[in-house]
C-alpha cells in the first residue's frame, strides 16, 4: 500500500504567522506615525490660527486706541495733531505708533523693515493725486508723527496687560478715490468726482469740492480713515481699515423746544406756571465758567408756521410765556436755523445714541416704565440717563443732568430737574394735575414717527411732537444755556465702515 506523505508541503508554510505579525506591526506603526503627522499638524494650524487671530485683535485694540483718542475731551487726545488736509496735500498722513520695548517703529519709511506701511502708495495710486511713489517712498512732505511733540505714541491710559501687538494706526481723511485696479469711482452720495473731500453732516455722508468741510457747512465734519497694522512675535500680521465720524451738538436754543412742524401743545389753565427764555446762566456752579447769557423765546419753534400755531396755543396765558422782547408776547420764536444737525431724524437718532452710548458706560439705561431711576444725578454729580420707553416722574423726584426718554414723559406732583430733558422718539410729554417744581435748562421735544407710526428716514424732518398740559400748578420751567451745553461734551466717534487690508 502506497503512503502518501505531506511533510514538504508544511514545511513551505512555515513563518507565515511572523510575517503577518510583521505587516500588521509595519501597518500599525505607519498609521500612528499618520496620527502624530495629522495631530502635529492640527496643532499647529490651531497655532497659527490663534496668533491670526491675536493679530487680528490687537489690530482693532489699536484702532479702537486711536478712534476715542480722536475726540477733544479723551486721555491723551490726538487733537491739533488729527490731518486737516486731503490726501495730496502736505502732511495729509498722521502717524500713531506702539513700539514694543526700543525697537524701531517708522511706517513712514515705506521702503524700510521697521513695520513700512506698504499699503499707502496702492491708496495713493489709487487716489490719482500728485503723490507719485518711487521706489515705495511717496514724494513730498506726505506724512506727519506729531505737531512739535516727535513721534505721537500709544498712551498707557488705553493700554492691555500684556500689551496689544499692534504696531501703528494711520489717519486720514477721507475722499473719493477710484477702485483698486480699475477706473470705477467709490461715490458716496452719487457725485462721480475724484479726489473730493468727503464730509459727515449728521445723517450720512457727502462730498465736497471745499478744502475743508466746515467750508461746505459750518456743522459738516471729517471722516476720518484709520489704518492699523498689527504683528505678533510669531510674525502673524494683521491689517484693518476703517472710518469713523462724530457729531457735534449744538447748545438747545430755549427752555421748550418742539422740533417739528405741526406741533400740539394744549396749554394749561392755570396762571401760577410759568416759562421763561430769560438766559439764568448758572449752571451746576452758580454761573462760573458759564458763557454770557442769551436769552431765547419760551416756546421754540421748528419753523415760522410753526410759530403761528404755537403763538394760538399759548394766547390763553401769554403772560406765562416770557423771554427777549424781540420774541412778543407770548415769547415764541423760529429757532429752526439754531438747531443745526437736529432738524433731521438722522440727526436726532445721533444724538440719542452719543446719550445712550454714554450712560450706557455708567449702567443708567432702563426699559420702560422703570420703577426708579438710581442714579438721576445732582448738580455737584450730574448724570446721563436714557428710558427706553416710556417714564413717569412723580412726587418730590429731582434730577440733574441729562435725561433721555424715547416713550411718553409724564410729569406728576412737584418734580424738578437741572440740566437737558430730551424726549426723542414717540415725542411725547404729559403735564398730569397741578403740583410745583423747577425746571432749569432746555427740553426738546421730538417725534421720529409718521402718523401710521413708522419710522421716517433718517432725512426726513421730525414728525409732530406734542406736549399736553393738563391743570397748572406753580411749575417753573426756566432756560439756562449753561445746562445746555452739556452736549458739547457728548462728542464721539464712530465706526461706520471696516474692511480688512491685504498685507
Amino acid at each position: 500500500m502506497t503512503r502518501i506523505s505531506h511533510t514538504n508541503r508544511r514545511k513551505s508554510e512555515s513563518g507565515i504567522a511572523l510575517l503577518v505579525a510583521i505587516f500588521t506591526l509595519l501597518l500599525i506603526t505607519a498609521i500612528g506615525a499618520g496620527m502624530i503627522m495629522l495631530t502635529n499638524t492640527e496643532t499647529s494650524t490651531s497655532a497659527n490660527f490663534r496668533d491670526e487671530q491675536t493679530a487680528l485683535f490687537a489690530a482693532k485694540a489699536g484702532m479702537e486706541e486711536v478712534r476715542d483718542r480722536l475726540r477733544s475731551s479723551s486721555s491723551n487726545t490726538l487733537g491739533a495733531n488729527l490731518p486737516t488736509a486731503a490726501p495730496g496735500n502736505n502732511n495729509a498722513f498722521v502717524y500713531v505708533t506702539n513700539p514694543k520695548g526700543g525697537e524701531a517703529d517708522t511706517p513712514w519709511v515705506t521702503n524700510g523693515t521697521a513695520y513700512p506701511d506698504t499699503e499707502v502708495c496702492t491708496e495713493l495710486k489709487n487716489m490719482g493725486n500728485a503723490f507719485a511713489c518711487s521706489n515705495g517712498v511717496p514724494s513730498g512732505n506726505w506724512y506727519n508723527t506729531g505737531s512739535g511733540s516727535g513721534v505721537l505714541q500709544f498712551s498707557a491710559s488705553y493700554a492691555m496687560i500684556p500689551p496689544a501687538t499692534w504696531k501703528w494706526t494711520r489717519i486720514n481723511l477721507k475722499i473719493n478715490t477710484t477702485s483698486s485696479g480699475s477706473t470705477t469711482i467709490n461715490t458716496v452720495d452719487g457725485n462721480p468726482l475724484e479726489n473730493y473731500l468727503v464730509c459727515w453732516n449728521g445723517a450720512s455722508q457727502v462730498t465736497t469740492s471745499q478744502a475743508t468741510c466746515s467750508a461746505l457747512n459750518p456743522n459738516y465734519l471729517p471722516v476720518y480713515v484709520m489704518t492699523t497694522l498689527a504683528v505678533t512675535p510669531s510674525g502673524s500680521r494683521r491689517m484693518l481699515q476703517a472710518e469713523a465720524i462724530s457729531n457735534t451738538f449744538p447748545t438747545l436754543p430755549g427752555p421748550m423746544i418742539f422740533d417739528g412742524a405741526n406741533p400740539v401743545f394744549n396749554t394749561p389753565s392755570s396762571n401760577a406756571f410759568t416759562v421763561s427764555g430769560n438766559d439764568l446762566a448758572k449752571g451746576a456752579n452758580n454761573g462760573a465758567g458759564c458763557p454770557a447769557a442769551i436769552g431765547e423765546p419760551a416756546l421754540g419753534a421748528y419753523n415760522n408756521p410753526a410759530v403761528t400755531m404755537l403763538t394760538g396755543d399759548a394766547n390763553n396765558r401769554p403772560q406765562s410765556y416770557t423771554g427777549p422782547l424781540q420774541y412778543g408776547s407770548p415769547s415764541v420764536g423760529n429757532v429752526g436755523s439754531q438747531l443745526t444737525m437736529l432738524d433731521t431724524v438722522g440727526g436726532l437718532e445721533a444724538l440719542a445714541s452719543a446719550v445712550t452710548m454714554v450712560a450706557g458706560n455708567e449702567n443708567n439705561v432702563y426699559g420702560n416704565n422703570p420703577a426708579s431711576i438710581v442714579n438721576p444725578g445732582t448738580d455737584a454729580n450730574p448724570q446721563m440717563n436714557v428710558v427706553n420707553g416710556d417714564l413717569t416722574l412723580a412726587g418730590g423726584w429731582t434730577g440733574s443732568g441729562i435725561l433721555l426718554v424715547t416713550g411718553t414723559l409724564t410729569f406728576k406732583g412737584n418734580p424738578s430737574y437741572d440740566g437737558i430733558i430730551l424726549v426723542i422718539g414717540k415725542g411725547n410729554v404729559v403735564k398730569s394735575g397741578g403740583g410745583n417744581g423747577v425746571v432749569d435748562g432746555s427740553m426738546l421735544v421730538a417725534n421720529l414717527y409718521d402718523a401710521s407710526g413708522n419710522l421716517l428716514p433718517p432725512s426726513s424732518a421730525p414728525g409732530v411732537p406734542t406736549f399736553n398740559w393738563n391743570g397748572g400748578g406753580t411749575v417753573s420751567w426756566n432756560y439756562d444755556s449753561c445746562w445746555s451745553t452739556m452736549m458739547n461734551n457728548l462728542q464721539a466717534y464712530r465706526i461706520v465702515a471696516v474692511r480688512e487690508m491685504m498685507y
